[in-house]
């Protein structure tokens, strides 16, 4: 019986918590640190600001596997993503072992207004042994915690675009 529902237990996984806000304040600075994550299958994906390390937002994953290696001069690497049905977009990501990031305002624009209506995304790269990976993340309670983040971060031009005037 056991084996049973462990062998269902592999087959469909746990759904993944409600993305999760965290905003914190410098105490002497008051300068505002902001993020807000999905967790799904040991994979996180990350939106943050902090104006101190990066002008603002940066989205960024983190997944089980080691990640093929990025160029070496750049330690950037092309990827593509998906949500839902829409179009697959193509995006410059800087790599890390396990993860990888971008920013700017366009990109991070574009990207948010997928994730807000979406129900999952898929992002596609390779692993060190050069084998394709699909990182799927089932996306829950985007659209308040991305509106929230904003809001943390002083992104009023970001949030006007995406959500409409306050």
């Amino acid at each position: 019986m056991f084996l049973v529902a462990l062998a269902l237990a592999a087959i469909d996984p746990p759904p993944p918590r409600p993305m999760a806000v965290e905003v914190a304040r410098d105490t002497i600075s008051d300068a505002v640190k902001a993020s807000a994550t999905i967790l799904d299958a040991g994979q996180r994906l990350t939106l943050a600001c902090d104006p101190q390390d990066f002008g603002g937002i940066r989205v960024s994953f983190t997944s089980s596997r080691w990640l093929a290696r990025p160029s070496f001069v750049t330690r950037e690497r092309p990827m593509v993503y998906r949500f839902d049905s829409d179009q697959p977009e193509r995006q410059v990501w800087v790599m890390r072992d396990r993860g990888a990031f971008f920013g700017g305002r366009d990109r991070v624009g574009r990207f948010l207004r997928g994730l807000i209506t979406a129900e999952q995304l898929v992002i596609r790269t390779r692993d060190v042994e050069d084998h394709p990976v699909d990182l799927t993340f089932r996306i829950s309670g985007a659209y308040p915690a991305v509106r929230e983040l904003l809001e943390a971060c002083g992104e009023s031009e970001l949030r006007r675009r995406l959500y409409g005037p306050a």
